[in-house]
This record gives structure tokens, sequence and C-alpha cells, in this order.
């Protein structure tokens, strides 16, 4: 059924048609709004973005609808690295109350994760694709608090943001730079610009997937510092 609130409605009507689809492929729009909409502190709307979805031609089957939730637990998952469990974890239980029986996805990602060398291994080949040489000063920050540089190898990239097996290294991307600006975060919201036209998002769709964040923001009407634009990090690049 579609949102009962008509602005809701409207918001995913307009991300959904200004999304850089043509270029960045289907089924992404809305893992920019989940990520948004969580770290924004709307978690509660996932279970009304998730039945909008399933109104699509595209979910029709109760297959389709097992790989739409599969994929939007996985933004969730990957959101906890971003803005904490609690969030997330508000938004998996609304999509779960309004999630026909028929309809639930019972795989389970990460059942053979191991914090190891390959996990580490991992988590850092990620991370140079993504910094390269902007890598070395965080690295340095991190020998005086090597609690978060840790944290930053074996869990937020080792475990959560290198994984690709659900989504891919560009939609991983979104939702991360979607769950980092809506916390009005200036400067890291700069380098996951930065990092998502080292992966291949052009100048272009980084405006554009920006102004989809934006709508987000205007709906839950929360007012951002000014944020840095792909164009401002493009000598970085």
């Amino acid at each position: 059924m579609p949102p009962s609130n008509p602005r809701l409605l409207a918001l995913f009507e307009n991300v959904q048609s200004q999304f850089p689809t043509a270029t960045l492929g289907e089924e992404k729009w809305f893992l920019v709004v989940l990520s948004a909409l969580t770290g924004i502190g709307k978690p509660n709307l996932a279970a009304d973005l998730y039945l909008y979805l399933t109104q699509l031609p595209q979910y029709s089957t109760s297959g389709a609808r097992q790989i739409l939730i599969r994929r939007l637990r996985e933004v969730l998952v990957k959101s906890v690295s971003i803005i904490g469990v609690c969030r997330p974890l508000e938004a998996i239980f609304c999509i779960d109350a309004v999630t026909k029986e028929e309809d639930k996805e019972f795989s389970y990602s990460r059942q053979d994760w191991k914090c190891d060398e390959a996990n580490h291994q991992r988590g850092t080949n990620w991370l140079m694709k993504l910094y390269g040489e902007n890598l070395k000063p965080i690295d340095e920050t991190f020998d005086s608090h090597r609690d978060f540089g840790w944290i930053s190898r074996e869990i937020t990239y080792g475990l959560y943001l290198s994984d690709h097996h659900i989504l891919d290294g560009v939609e991983t991307e979104l939702v991360v730079l979607s769950g980092i600006m809506v916390q009005d975060l200036p400067k890291m919201t700069a380098w996951h610009l930065r990092a998502c036209r080292r992966i291949g998002i052009s100048m272009e769709d980084c405006e554009g997937i920006q102004k989809c964040i934006e709508l987000v923001v205007d709906f839950a009407d929360v007012k951002l510092s000014p944020m840095p634009r792909a164009k401002d990090i493009e000598h970085e690049v």
C-alpha cells in the first residue's frame, strides 16, 4: 500500500525520479532513502518504504520480495558501522512487522566471519581503494588512538563495508555517504564524496545523489551545515 502521508509518498517518488538511474542502475535509489531516513532519526519509516517498494511490479513475487528484504537488511547492517546499532535495529523491526510470513528471508550473511588476517586484508584493501594516500594522516592519528584504528580496519571495513556479497562497492558507498551526510558531518561527507569518485561514480552523479539525500533532509525538517559538493573535492580525486 502507498504511504498514508502524502509528503512521504512524494519523497519516495521524487527520489526515485531524480536518482541517476540511467548511469548507476535500477533498484539503488531506495538504498539512499533507507540509509538517510535511518541515520536522520526516522527509522520507523523503513516500514513505509518497504510497503511502497512491494507495490512496484518488480517485487510482485515472494521470491523477489525476499531478495528485496536481503538488500534492505544489508543497508541496515552496514549502517550499524556508520550510525550505531539502535536506529538500524528499530528500522528492521519495523520492516519485519509488516512483512508477510511467506516473504520472510532467513539467510545469515556473516555466519562464517572471522576476525583473522583475511578479514584484515579485505578491510585494508577497501580502505586503500577509497582513501589511497589520504589514509596516511588518518593512520597517524590512530597511532595514539589504537582502539579506533583497530575498529576501523577489522570491524567498520573488515566486517561491514568490504563485504560486497549482497551490496556491491558502489551500493555500499551510497549507504555510507547517505548515512554520514544526514548526521551533519562535512569532513567525512567530503571523504566519501571523494571515495565515490574514486570508485567510478561521476561528479554529476555524485551531485545527483546529494540532491536525493537533501530531499530526505528536507522531509525530516533538519538543518545541516553547508556540505561540500563533488566539485569541491575533485582536485583530490
